[in-house]
C-alpha cells in the first residue's frame, strides 16, 4: 500500500487543501482524506515505525545448490530438497567393458551422452539414486541446449524409448551426497553388459557380442546413432 498526496490551487476548504489517496497493491484506492499542510509536515518528519535497511533492499535471497558433480548441466529440487534431479554430460571416450561372465574386457568407444539421475531422500536421511536416464547426443562440440536432439543409447542394459538404466539387482543405489555422482557411470560400465534392451544402431547388428567384434577398439561415429523418438533435451524434465 502506498500514500498519494495531492495539494490543490483552489482547495475546497481552505483549512484542508491537502488531498491524500490510500492505493492498495492490488490496485484499488481508498479515500480521499483531506489534510492540512501541518498534517503533511508532521507525517513527512516523523520516524516510520518499520525502518528499510537500504544495503538489505539491494539484496535478493540467494538460493545455494550443493556440491555437483563434474559436467552438471541442470540442477533442480524440490521446496524439501527430499527429490533432486542432477543432469551430467559424459565426454565422447573409449571405455573398456566386459561382455556377460566374459573375464576379458572389450574396448570400446561410447558416445557423447546426457546422464540424468533423480535422488530421494528419506525419513533418515538417507540418499537413493531412484532413476537414471541415458541418452545420446551428437559431438558437434557445441554446449547443450534446450533443443538438442537426443538419440537412443546404443548399447545394452538402457531401455530404448525411454532412456532409463537397468541396474540389475542394485535398483536404488545409496550415494552420500550429489558428487557421489561422479563415479556412479564408472558403476554402470563397470556392471557387466548384457542383450538385454537389446542394441540399436544404424549398423543393423542386433546381437552386442557381435556389435563388440565389429566396433572394437575404434572410435564411435555419431553417424550409428538412431534419434530418441524426435526428442529433444527440454523433454528429459
Amino acid at each position: 500500500m502506498k500514500w498519494q498526496f495531492e495539494i490543490l490551487d483552489i482547495p475546497e476548504n481552505s483549512s484542508y487543501p491537502v488531498k491524500a489517496m490510500q492505493v492498495y497493491d492490488n490496485g484499488i484506492k481508498k479515500g480521499p482524506f483531506y489534510l492540512t499542510i501541518k498534517d503533511l509536515t508532521n507525517a513527512l518528519n516523523s520516524e516510520p515505525e518499520l525502518l528499510l535497511d537500504p544495503e538489505k533492499a539491494m539484496k535478493t535471497e540467494t538460493i545455494v545448490t550443493p556440491t555437483l558433480p563434474v559436467g552438471t548441466i541442470r540442477y533442480s529440487s524440490n521446496e524439501a530438497k527430499t527429490r533432486e534431479r542432477i543432469t551430467i554430460e559424459i565426454p565422447k571416450k573409449q571405455w573398456d567393458i566386459r561382455y556377460r561372465d566374459n573375464e576379458d574386457f572389450f574396448n570400446i568407444g561410447f558416445p557423447r551422452m546426457i546422464v540424468q539421475y533423480v535422488i530421494a531422500t528419506d525419513s533418515k536421511d538417507i540418499k537413493k539414486i531412484v532413476e537414471t536416464r541415458l541418452v545420446a547426443v551428437l559431438d558437434d562440440k557445441r554446449p547443450i541446449q534446450e533443443d538438442t536432439p537426443l538419440f537412443m543409447f546404443p548399447y545394452p542394459n538402457v531401455g530404448k524409448s525411454n532412456g532409463i538404466v537397468c541396474w540389475g539387482q542394485n535398483q536404488r543405489l545409496e550415494i552420500n551426497n550429489p558428487t557421489d555422482l561422479e563415479r556412479s557411470f564408472q558403476w554402470f560400465i563397470a556392471s557387466p553388459f548384457n542383450e538385454d534392451h537389446g542394441v540399436r544402431t544404424t549398423l543393423g547388428i542386433d546381437n552386442f557380442r557381435k556389435l563388440i567384434e565389429h566396433i572394437q577398439d575404434k572410435p564411435f561415429q555419431d553417424d550409428w546413432l538412431i534419434p530418441l523418438n524426435n526428442q529433444a533435451f527440454q523433454d528429459l524434465f
